[in-house]
C-alpha cells in the first residue's frame, strides 16, 4: 500500500537486538532466505511456491507489505510481514477465508482498512528471546499509525496459544493453505486495550501509551463475533475451568481416559493442561495432520472421530482419548500419516512450544510426563 504511513518509531530495540522495516531489495531476499529455511528446511513443508533453486520464498503480498526483520549485529534471527489496505487490496480468496467482508458494516463503512500479519518466525537459537514480541509490538504500532481497528492472522494449531496470549481471537472456521496446513484464522482488536490489561498481554507495554481508544470497533465486533463464539480461549479460563471442559468427554477420571496423565495427580494434570494444551473444535474434513511434516505438538482426541488417510487396510480411526499423529511435544519428529476429522471433532493440542517454559517452572511434573512418554514407546505404541 503506497501510502501505508511509517510515523511511528522506524527502530525498536531490546539491548542489543533491532527491529527494522526492509527498505531495499538486498534486505528483502535475506529475509525470503530466512523463510526457506524454517518452513522449508526446519520444517519440512512442501511450498509449490517456494524458489527451490534459489532458496527463497515470497509471494503476491510481498508486493506491497511491509517487511519487518530483527537483527542483532549484522545478523537477521527473525521476521514479519504486514499489509494494511482496504478490501478491495486483497485478493478475493483470502477475504473469503478470513470472512473480511463481515467487517466493512462497522462504524468504519467500506473504506476502512484492514492489516494482515503473516510469515512471522524467529530461528530456533533465539525463539525464547524477545524477538517475537518486538516484531508484533512494532505491527500493532503500524496498525495504530494507519487507523487500523481490525488486525488479521492465521497460525497452525501449536502456535495458538502464543498468539491468545498476545491479544488475538479465533473468530471463524479453520482452513487449509497447501504447504502451510491447516491454519486457524485470527483477529486483534487494535483499541481493546482493557482486553490486554486483563490478560497482562505483552502488548500493553506500547498500547497503554495511547491516550486515545476508539472502542465503536471492539464493542461492534464483540457483539457481532465473540459473544457467540463457542471457542475456549487459553487466556480465559483457569486450571479448574479447563479441567471440566476436558473431563465431561469422558465417562471416567482423565488421569484414566487419557495414557499421557496416568503418571499425575489431579493438580498436577490441570497445571499441565492448562499450560501447555489448546482446546480446538475441528469440522469434518479438516486435514489436522500431514505426513512428513515435522510435529510440534501433541494431539488427543476429545470427541468426534480422526481417521488415518495413510493407513487403510483396514482403515485406522483415532477415538476419544488417544493420541494422534507424532510427538511433537518433547521432540520435533515427523509425521508418518495423513490425519483428517472423520466428523465434527474436538481436539487438545499439547504445544511443544509452550513444553519447554513449562518444563523449566515445574521440573518434577515435566519429568513424569517425558517418563510416560518413553513409556509408551517402550510399549510400541505410536505416539
Amino acid at each position: 500500500m503506497s501510502n501505508l504511513l511509517l510515523d511511528c518509531p522506524s527502530q525498536v530495540s531490546d539491548n542489543c537486538m533491532r527491529v527494522e522495516t526492509a527498505m531495499n531489495q538486498l534486505e528483502k531476499e535475506e529475509i525470503y532466505h530466512l523463510r526457506y529455511e524454517i518452513y522449508v528446511e526446519e520444517m519440512s513443508k512442501r511450498i509449490q511456491s517456494a524458489d527451490y533453486k534459489n532458496k527463497a520464498l515470497c509471494d503476491e503480498l510481498d508486493t506491497w507489505a511491509v517487511l519487518l526483520y530483527a537483527k542483532i549485529g549484522k545478523k537477521i534471527i527473525a521476521t514479519a510481514r504486514i499489509n494494511v489496505g482496504t478490501i478491495k487490496q486483497y485478493p478475493a480468496k483470502l477475504v473469503q477465508i478470513l470472512a473480511l467482508d463481515k467487517f466493512i458494516d462497522s462504524h468504519n463503512g467500506r473504506d476502512q482498512v484492514f492489516a494482515y500479519i503473516t510469515k512471522l518466525m524467529v530461528v530456533p537459537a533465539y525463539r525464547s528471546s524477545p524477538a517475537l514480541y518486538l516484531l508484533i509490538a512494532r505491527c500493532y504500532e503500524l496498525c495504530y499509525a494507519n487507523q487500523v481497528h481490525f488486525a488479521f492472522g492465521a497460525c497452525n494449531l501449536h502456535l495458538l496459544r502464543l498468539y491468545e496470549q498476545m491479544g488475538f481471537h479465533r473468530y471463524t472456521n479453520n482452513f487449509v493453505d497447501p504447504g502451510y496446513g491447516l491454519l486457524v484464522p485470527i483477529v486483534l482488536l487494535i483499541n481493546d486495550v482493557k482486553y490486554l490489561r486483563m490478560i497482562r498481554s505483552p502488548l500493553l507495554r506500547v498500547a497503554r501509551k495511547r491516550t486515545d481508544y476508539g472502542l465503536e470497533s471492539v464493542e461492534w465486533l464483540r457483539a457481532l463475533f465473540l459473544k457467540t463464539q463457542q471457542t475456549v480461549n487459553s487466556k480465559g479460563v483457569n486450571e479448574d475451568e479447563l479441567w471440566l471442559i476436558v473431563s465431561k468427554h469422558f465417562p471416567v477420571p482423565l488421569n484414566q481416559a487419557i495414557d499421557l496423565l496416568r503418571e499425575l495427580s489431579e493438580e498436577e494434570a490441570k497445571k499441565f493442561l492448562h499450560s501447555c494444551s489448546i482446546y480446538v473444535q475441528c469440522e469434518f474434513g479438516d486435514v489436522i495432520v500431514n505426513q512428513g511434516d515435522v510435529s510440534y505438538s501433541y494431539n488427543l482426541v476429545l470427541s468426534g472421530r480422526m481417521k488415518s488417510l495413510t493407513i487403510c487396510n483396514p482403515v485406522k480411526y483415532y477415538w476419544p482419548g488417544q493420541h494422534f499423529g507424532a510427538n511433537g511435544l518433547t521432540g520435533h519428529n515427523m509425521h508418518r500419516e495423513d490425519i483428517v476429522a472423520d466428523r465434527a471433532t474436538e481436539i487438545l493440542v499439547l504445544s511443544g512450544i509452550a513444553f519447554p517454559r513449562f518444563s523449566y517452572a515445574y521440573p518434577d511434573i515435566a519429568h513424569k510426563v517425558v517418563k510416560t512418554i518413553v513409556g509408551l514407546n517402550n510399549h510400541n505404541v505410536k505416539i
